[in-house]
């Protein structure tokens, strides 16, 4: 045997005792969603658009945490598989298949005490959350499938592409920096084949590739225990060749809440600068939007298993070729937990939804029952 076998050999035998030391850390957990959503107008002459049903959200999720052989160095590293419910081929791909693995909850880290360095997606501290809503769902989600300004997401909205970033926690709170060269990436395969096209110039949906954008933020306590903040800014660069896309994305998110006690407040602010999406006239006349919303929530736990909750939200949209009025949202809801199951039922009210005044009002009843294994 040579030496290129032997050292082949020796480096196989290593891995082989890695891996299987991997596996016997190996967590796997996940969580179901069912609920049901009934949504209808206001005007008679829209309630050809009423709609209900069923829907459900399931994960899995496989993690895996331990020591390096460097340095007193640790790591984590995961993944995750969502299916979101979604069966028409229109959206869930020609195959109808509803799962989503390229850009949830993938990452590695590399942890040295109180500082941790990644790579992934959808996995660092990022701006999408909500200090304005504590029971149900987040006004975004109660929308009715984009039928309103308020904001699923702010600017550039990077962690939903594949970058690395790093962690700081402090005394007070977390600080984050997130970079993704590509913003439009989700690492479909690990030497960037599927459907990498740095310079494309097509306006079509398998050619948009982005220009890169970053994320900093924080998010932590101040050291005042019950108080909750946080702060984040995102900005993606320029992209011609993606939609047109001559401005950059800019995003903003800042909210606080605070508990005391059998009462939690809360409130944030989110503003959008600049929207992504195909040439049709509709994104086109949005291209340039501006929209600022600001939201407001409160919870009451009446008992330690029963909740209440209520909240208020607004949008305003400026820089859009014709004026609009703000759109608003107001909510109430009841949260019962049962132990391994939380049952959850709200109503909510959208006035002048996408800005427009007239027969466009529309009510939301959502249900839902939640679990984790």
């Amino acid at each position: 045997m040579n030496k290129k076998i032997l050292v082949t050999s020796a480096l196989a035998s290593s891995l082989m005792f890695l891996g299987s030391n991997a596996i016997a850390q190996t967590k796997i957990d996940g969580s179901l969603t069912l609920g049901y959503k009934q949504v209808y107008h206001d005007a008679a002459s829209k309630k050809i658009n009423d709609k209900m049903g069923f829907g459900r959200e399931a994960q899995l999720n496989i993690s895996n945490a331990g020591n390096l052989n460097v340095g007193g160095l640790k790591y984590a590293a995961g993944f995750a598989l969502e299916f979101d419910g979604e069966t028409s081929q229109a959206t869930a791909g020609a195959s109808g298949n509803p799962s989503s693995i390229s850009n949830e909850n993938t990452y590695v880290d590399i942890i040295a005490g109180n500082t941790t360095f990644t790579i992934g997606v959808d996995h660092i501290q990022n701006s999408d959350r909500t200090t304005a809503n504590f029971v149900g769902m987040n006004v975004e989600d109660m929308d009715n499938a984009g039928a309103s300004f308020f904001l699923s997401s702010t600017g550039a909205n990077p962690k939903e592409s594949f970058g690395a970033g790093i962690m700081q926690k402090t005394t007070f709170g977390t600080l984050s920096a997130l970079y993704v060269p590509n913003n439009s990436h989700t690492g479909g395969d690990d030497d960037l084949d599927a459907g990498f096209n740095q310079n494309a110039q097509s306006n079509t949906a398998e050619n948009k590739d982005r220009s890169s954008a970053y994320e900093i933020g924080f998010a932590g306590d101040l050291g005042v225990k019950g108080l909750n903040v946080h702060a984040f800014e995102n900005k993606e660069k320029a992209s011609p060749g993606a939609f047109n896309q001559n401005k950059d994305l800019k995003g903003q998110n800042f909210g606080v809440s605070y508990n005391f006690g059998q009462l939690t407040l809360g409130a944030d602010r989110k503003k959008s600068e600049g929207r992504y999406g195909s040439n049709t006239a509709t994104n086109i006349a949005e291209r340039d939007a501006v929209i600022t919303q600001t939201a407001v929530g409160l919870a009451y736990a009446v008992t330690p298993t029963l909740t209440l909750g209520a909240s208020y939200a607004k949008a305003k949209t400026s820089n859009v070729t014709t004026a609009v009025a703000d759109d608003k949202y107001m909510g109430v809801a009841i949260g019962y937990n049962l132990g391994p199951v939380v049952a959850e039922a709200q109503y909510g009210s959208f006035e002048n939804p996408k800005g427009v005044a007239v027969d466009e009002d529309y009510n939301v009843f959502y249900a839902r029952l939640s679990t984790r294994f």
